[in-house]
Parts: C-alpha cells; structure tokens; sequence
C-alpha cells in the first residue's frame, strides 16, 4: 500500500541536510568526495540516527524512528518504536516513551531508546508535526493513498480529522491528521505504518527535480522546525550520499510488542529479547561475515521472515532468500561457517546444527509477542 519513493534519507534528515547543503543541488559534488566527507564527520561509515517527531506544547514525541544508516551500500533501515512503550525514565519512574523528550530533551530520548536496543546512537533529529504540514502545503500538497475512511474530532486538541477512502491529493493539514490518526482497530500500531508511508511519499515527490525550485521555502521552514547534533558537514554529505537511493535500498520494520494496560493507561510491552537481537543484528557497526544465509519462518507469525530478513540486509548480512516453513517448536540455526557462527552468538540460546550452508530457521520459541 506505500507508493515506493526513490530515496528516503528521513524526512527530518532530508530538509536539514537543505540547510546546509543547497548548493550541493544546485552543483552536486561526486559521491565519492562525499563518502570521504562523511567518513572524515563521522569515523565511521556506519550510523545510528534517533528521529523524533515532537510536540512542543505538550512536551512530548509522537514519532520514534531509530535509523540505521550503511553509508557504503547506500542503504537505509528504519525502525518504528511505538510511543506508547512503556520505559523507565531515569528520575521519574515507569511512563511511555514520548515522555522522555519532555523531560530531558532528545538526548534523554536517545539513551532510552539505546538501553532498549543495546547499542549506541550516534545522532538525533527532532521535528515538530507542524514542520510537516508546512512542507507538505510548500510542496504543493502530497498524493497519499487513505486506506479507509476517516473521522475524528478533538475539540481540546484541536485535531480535525476527516478522509475518504482512495487514492487522493492531500494539503498539508490533511496529511497531518493522516500521520496522527490512531482510532481504529490497529490503533498506535496503524499510526506508525501511516507514518512511514507518508515519509515515502514525500521523498519520492522531493527527489523530482521540478520540486527544487521550492527550496528556498523549504530552508525557512527547516530552520524553524528542526533540532538535530548533526553538523552542516555531516547533514550535506548525507543528502548528497543518498540523493537518488534505489527502493530496494530502503526498509522500514517495527518494533515487536504487544499491547497493555497500566493502571488507566493504554501502552506498549517491547519485546525486550528481540529489541536487543535488532540491536545485534541491524544497529551494531561491525561487518557481518558474507556467507550467504536462508532464513525460514517456522514461528507461525505471517511476514515474520520478513521482518527478520529487513533487519539481516539492513546489517549488511548477505540474506538472498527466504522461506515459510510449518510451525516447529524450536528454532535452529544451520552451518559451520562463519555467518553460521556469529548467528550462534547472535541467538546463544538456539541450537547450532552443523551444515555445509547457513540457515536461520525461527521456530515458537522466537515468535514475537502479539496481543
């Protein structure tokens, strides 16, 4: 249901890196001088970007995205964390996650978000929704595809949301109550989704060169909307890296939980064993070995090959393939080799099977949790 967008460097990533790197546009630099750019800016060609989209008035984050970024295949990984998810914020106890920012900022967001997923994060990006409803309107309005009708009225929010089903020209307002709609069945889940649809669709517009007359406004407004420790160095190199990525060069993944109730509030339980396995597999900077693996889904959870296999790529693991198998009690990983030893490490608690070939089978015991 995403209309597939020829780059997505982060919506938040994209109008900073305008700041800096207009004239970049207007005479694009080699990408090689801009990888070495990047490696001089950063130390590494590997990157864990934090994006928030953040309320101002209230204090608090509506979207949490955790970026992973392979400089040298031009890939990008986006991980959607519920902002629901129920955390410990040092200093005030157990709340949910868009909390945070109120409390100490991005950076206070960014050390939740590490301790989840067990790995550093280099950088954060913080956007206000207002920034994306500006853009949007600067842009000339945006084609979304809404799923289904819909309706919504909070006269104290003053959000007013109201869509047809269908393919359709949206302003600015309009896709802000898209990407802040919540009040269906999929609930937080639904708004995530919407989230990063939407972030596909507005880089598949901007990567069209008759949008870049529209960058002198779209500079105003990221100024005005914009929080980020990335320097103009590093937000230049970036665009220029990944100005014209290929959509198989881009994957979006959520992160597994399930839904709960905490006195009268609504919120998300994290599966915490597998935050800490993408945290091994997708945002960790060492190289993984090349020894091609299969991955085969035994957990019967649909898609969850899926799922695994973006996070696996996203790494840079070499996955070419991936299958369903019948449900089977116990997962299992196959090969003597070295991609089937650092699986090994990876899943410490699954039987190693030695094999001539590498597979990852997951069975019920690595199911992720559902409501």
């Amino acid at each position: 249901m995403n209309k597939a967008g020829t780059i997505l460097l982060l919506l938040a990533l994209t109008i900073g890196g305008l700041v800096s790197g207009y004239y970049f546009f207007q005479q694009p630099i080699q990408h090689e001088i801009a990888t070495r750019s990047a490696d001089t800016a950063f130390g590494s060609h590997k990157l864990n970007i934090l994006v928030l989209g953040y309320q101002n008035d209230e204090a608090n984050s509506d979207t949490v995205l955790l970026t992973h970024l392979d400089i040298d295949r031009r890939t990008a990984t986006l991980m959607s964390i519920p902002r629901d998810t129920w955390v410990a914020i040092p200093g005030h106890g157990h709340e949910k996650l868009n909390a945070a920012i109120g409390y100490g900022g991005p950076k206070l967001s960014a050390e939740i978000v590490s301790s989840l997923v067990g790995v550093p994060i280099d950088s954060t990006v913080a956007m206000q929704p207002s920034g994306a409803k500006e853009l949007v309107d600067a842009m000339g309005g945006l084609n979304v595809n809404v799923e289904h009708d819909m309706d919504y009225d909070d006269n104290n929010g003053d959000l007013h949301i109201h869509l047809k089903k269908g393919l359709q020209h949206l302003n600015g307002g309009q896709v802000l109550g898209y990407i802040r709609f919540r009040h269906d069945i999929e609930s937080d889940w639904g708004r995530v989704r919407r989230q990063q649809q939407v972030l596909k669709n507005i880089m598949d517009q901007m990567s069209d060169p008759k949008h870049w007359t529209r960058v002198p406004r779209l500079l105003e407004l990221a100024r005005k909307d914009m929080k980020t420790n990335l320097n103009n160095e590093q937000l230049a190199a970036l665009v220029e890296i990944y100005r014209g990525v290929p959509d198989d060069n881009i994957r979006t993944i959520t992160m597994p939980g399930r839904g709960a109730t905490v006195g009268d509030a609504s919120v998300v339980l994290i599966d915490r064993h597998w935050a800490k396995i993408f945290g091994r597999l997708l945002f960790t900077k060492d190289e993984p070995p090349q020894d091609e693996v299969l991955v085969a889904n035994a957990t019967g959870v649909t898609d969850w090959n899926k799922t695994v296999v973006a996070a696996l790529r996203g790494g840079g693991w070499n996955v070419q393939t991936f299958v369903d198998q019948p449900a089977k009690a116990q997962s299992r990983i196959l090969g003597t080799t070295a991609a089937g030893h650092m699986l090994a490490i990876i899943f410490p608690t699954v039987q190693h099977i030695a094999a001539k070939k590498t597979a990852l089978v997951l069975g019920l015991d690595l199911a992720p949790q559902k409501e």
